[in-house]
């Protein structure tokens, strides 16, 4: 059952089931600079602009974000990163209203500016300089249980298990500071997945894609977990169980991007 589900979320996104290159040293910057060339050599600047405006449209069709909500951004490489702007719905955005930054968050190009929350985007970047993507966003249902002092950090369902892995939440930051960039600092090394106290959650990935996936399986987690939560004390996998599945992540599914395990 696990495996057809992985196989069918993976389909579309093979880049998901395909490990990521082994990497010495996760910050050489030799490295991080093929990678992303790599990637970059594949896709065109309207093609990088379609994707960020597309997963926008996704995010706010499906509720992730509501109004002016979230943002998404996308490393065009090793200096230059796209990013939605600033006060636009994500689910209205047109070609031309992404923007073009650096790694310091000065504006390059566009007539928009970037939002003041890039700030936790560029944090990403710069301590995980292999992340291609990242995507904040506010799911109803993780911020349902956040608010209720509970979390994504209990081994309830198989794939959360493999795919996510333990969720931190991190402390609340005062939105649009550089508190918030502070606050994810301690944990993004350690996982792709984070949940952003009395905010939302944070996402990152080798690509849009995968990224926008991330936070598709949180929600749709956090969702069966309130359900639950409703009808009763929740069942967590068995210890034994748990271990398993941590051995499958990468040695049957190849799984590369690192998970806080359970």
């Amino acid at each position: 059952m696990l495996g057809g589900a992985f196989r069918e979320w993976s389909r579309p996104f093979p880049e998901w089931s395909r490990p990521f290159p082994t990497v010495p040293n996760p910050i050489s910057q030799n490295h991080s600079s093929f990678i992303i060339q790599k990637f970059t050599m594949n896709m065109n600047f309207t093609e990088q602009r379609t994707q960020l405006i597309t997963t926008g449209q996704k995010m706010y069709q499906r509720e992730l974000v509501v109004a002016t909500e979230g943002n998404l951004s996308l490393r065009l490489d090793e200096a230059r990163i796209l990013a939605t702007p600033s006060g636009l719905c994500k689910g209205e955005m047109a070609l031309s209203d992404p923007v073009v930054i650096d790694l310091q968050g000065n504006h390059l190009e566009g007539e928009r500016r970037a939002s003041s929350e890039i700030l936790m985007h560029l944090e990403v970047y710069r301590q995980r300089p292999e992340v291609r993507a990242v995507v904040h966003a506010h799911p109803p249902s993780c911020i349902a249980l956040m608010l209720a002092g509970k979390g994504l950090d209990r081994p309830i369902l198989a794939e959360s298990v493999i795919l996510l892995g333990k969720i931190p939440t991190a402390p609340y930051a005062r939105p649009s500071t550089p508190e918030v960039a502070a606050s994810i600092r301690p944990f993004i090394r350690q996982t792709d997945c984070l949940l952003l106290d009395h905010h939302g959650s944070l996402t990152a990935g080798a690509s849009l894609s995968e990224a926008y996936h991330k936070l598709e399986l949180m929600e749709q987690v956090a969702k069966s977990y309130l359900a639950a939560l409703q009808l009763g004390p929740v069942r967590e996998l068995d210890p034994e169980e748990v271990e398993k599945l941590n051995f499958m992540r990468e040695n049957t599914y190849g799984i590369k991007w690192p998970v806080i395990p359970f």
